[in-house]
């Protein structure tokens, strides 16, 4: 007879160890998710709090005296005009080094690969300079034009293996019906490589939109947007944790809602070319 018990004991450990390791991420989202709720005496409280009066102090102070509206807005204004112009540009270059011939294309490739290894500390004095002497400097140009160049980079690589993956024949068959190689690319590979935008589109925007370094050192005042105004928490009375929480929440729910709603693409997007007919 078959041991049945080895199977079901090891897929028992599977699923403890998964929601271990879920459970270890999803701890501080909840913990942050219920705080922003808690009276500044429950977060305060030695001992932890689980029932609790629910209050709306902590939101009522960081919209009248934070202005998140307005920093929410300019972050969705910046993050979807990176998305935007990084795909633009990635595209097009993703589809050049994937179907044309380029001498020392894996050189071109490595340099490519390189920018996205230098760390945005690094360049942020040189942009800094730049963006003063441009006049550029504390507006929504700077930021989007900045991220664009640092998310470029990676934007190129994941474009091309996706385009690697669909079949030159469709480019011949487009040619044949009389498509441009600018035409073909437009309307018979942009289709194809839809998911891989998607995918793309995604990260970029995550990227963005969490990126705090060049936000606060770009813009100033009521352009900033989200991230940098966390730092309002640190008071010369202490931290308020409780505003800190529920601008931690402001931030987090776009990201999710986009995460989730787009996730049927991202998965596919992920896994597209993994496995080879």
């Amino acid at each position: 007879m078959p041991n049945r018990s080895g199977p079901s004991a090891s897929a028992f450990l599977h699923v403890a160890a998964n929601g271990l390791v879920v459970s270890m991420f999803l701890f501080p989202l909840a913990w942050m998710g219920l705080g922003a709720f808690k009276s500044d005496g429950d977060l305060l409280s030695p001992s932890p709090v689980w029932l609790f009066a629910p209050t709306l102090d902590h939101w009522r102070f960081i919209f009248a005296n934070w202005a998140v509206g307005q920093h929410l807005l300019n972050s969705i204004i910046i993050s979807v005009a990176t998305t935007a112009a990084t795909l633009a540009l990635g595209f097009p270059a993703a589809y050049g080094l994937s179907r044309f011939p380029l001498w020392r294309k894996d050189a071109v490739l490595f340099d490519i690969l390189s920018l996205k290894m230098i760390p945005p500390i690094a360049a942020a004095v040189p942009l800094f300079l730049f963006a003063k002497q441009t006049g550029i400097y504390n507006t929504y140009l700077v930021l989007i034009l900045f991220n664009t160049a640092f998310q470029l980079p990676f934007t190129i690589l994941v474009l091309k293996s996706f385009i690697d993956e669909i079949p030159r024949e469709i480019d011949e068959a487009a040619t044949i019906d009389g498509c441009s190689p600018l035409g073909a690319m437009w309307r018979a590979i942009l289709p194809l490589a839809l998911p891989g935008l998607i995918c793309c589109a995604l990260f970029v925007f995550i990227f963005t939109w969490n990126e705090f370094l060049l936000a606060n050192v770009m813009v100033a005042g009521d352009l900033r947007p989200l991230p940098p105004i966390v730092g309002l928490a640190l008071t010369h009375r202490g931290i308020l944790w409780g505003p800190a929480l529920a601008l931690g929440l402001v931030v987090l729910l776009p990201v999710l809602a986009l995460s989730f709603s787009l996730s049927r693409y991202m998965a596919r997007g992920l896994t597209f070319g993994a496995v080879k007919g």
